[in-house]
């Protein structure tokens, strides 16, 4: 059955130009030839068949009346062919059609708040930014833990201020603070051991920013103290910790301040000079422990000068 309904191809012929009145007709009578001798496309009873001459006349109207026919006909399948071809090749697509995509309108998302950006206890100084006065910001107080002073100041003028900067990662979690140091050591400081270290520290100045900082980085190295069991008896608690490192330090060695913060792999002893010359690190002397920062000493809150003695250990 054909795809293409009727009335889409269907032409009207009137083939009443090539053939008579008579000849389309339906009967079966004999025809009755019409006045004015009009020629018809039969042979009819009336012609008489010794008449060669009118005969052959009837013959070639008959042949001229069927060639006209088919060539109608021709004409019209030749139509006929070349629309239905056209439809078909009309359904067939030249190309593959495009997929519809829908159209979906993004959603703005939101900026998650940085955890770090605001922890109670700590400054607001991120991003490796440097105090704002090394010297006088925090000062060591009245106790002997200059050992732990000297080397929080060299770490904070080399990595930043904050301990978020200083150490891999501080969080603060219920009731207190979960810290990993650089050297992957692990500690679990108390809101209330923070409270402990920062009455035991004793440290004092005007930038209270630096201040907690140096706070946080002093109860902090006191609770390593006492998991370490620092001059063995700072494992008794944490208060015997906190007085491990304020009656002086770096009996064996300089550079115990450094390792409490968990920098060994930055640490690298080096001579005076080369601190002399503006590396940062820290100095020891007799009896005391000093930061060295752009070639000077910091001695109690203020610039000193360039050091020329001691054992000395930089921070890389």
């Amino acid at each position: 059955m054909s795809l293409f309904p009727i009335n889409n191809i269907a032409r009207v012929i009137d083939v009443r130009q090539s053939l008579s009145i008579d000849a389309l007709s339906a009967s079966n009578e004999p025809t009755i030839k019409a006045e004015g001798g009009r020629a018809s496309v039969r042979a009819t009873p009336d012609i008489k068949y010794g008449d060669i001459v009118q005969r052959s006349a009837v013959v070639e109207n008959d042949a001229q009346a069927i060639n006209s026919v088919v060539a109608l006909f021709t004409s019209l399948l030749t139509q006929l062919l070349a629309l239905v071809a056209d439809k078909k090749q009309k359904t067939i697509p030249d190309a593959v059609p495009s997929p519809v995509v829908p159209q979906v309108t993004p959603q703005p998302v939101m900026p998650k708040p940085d955890a770090a950006a605001s922890i109670p206890g700590l400054s607001s100084k991120r991003g490796g930014a440097k105090p704002d006065n090394i010297w006088s910001g925090f000062r060591q107080g009245p106790d002997g833990n200059c050992v732990t002073v000297s080397a929080i100041k060299a770490a904070m003028y080399r990595f930043g201020q904050s301990p978020t900067d200083i150490f891999q990662e501080v969080a603060k979690t219920n009731g207190g603070y979960h810290v990993v140091m650089r050297d992957g050591f692990r500690l679990t400081l108390t809101d209330g051991e923070l409270a402990e270290g920062t009455r035991g520290a004793k440290f004092s100045g005007p930038d209270n920013g630096m201040l907690k900082d140096a706070q946080f980085l002093f109860a902090v190295s006191a609770k390593r103290a006492q998991m370490e069991n620092n001059d063995r008896t700072a494992g008794r608690s944490y208060q015997a910790a906190i007085y491990s490192l304020n009656n002086g330090e770096d009996e064996n060695g300089p550079g115990e301040g450094f390792l409490r913060l968990g920098l060994k792999s930055h640490m690298k002893r080096v001579s005076v000079s080369d601190l002399a010359r503006g590396q940062i690190g820290m100095c020891n002397r007799t009896g005391h422990s000093v930061a060295v920062i752009n070639g000077r000493e910091e001695l109690w809150g203020k610039q000193g000068r360039p050091p020329t003695r001691g054992q000395a250990v930089a921070l890389i």
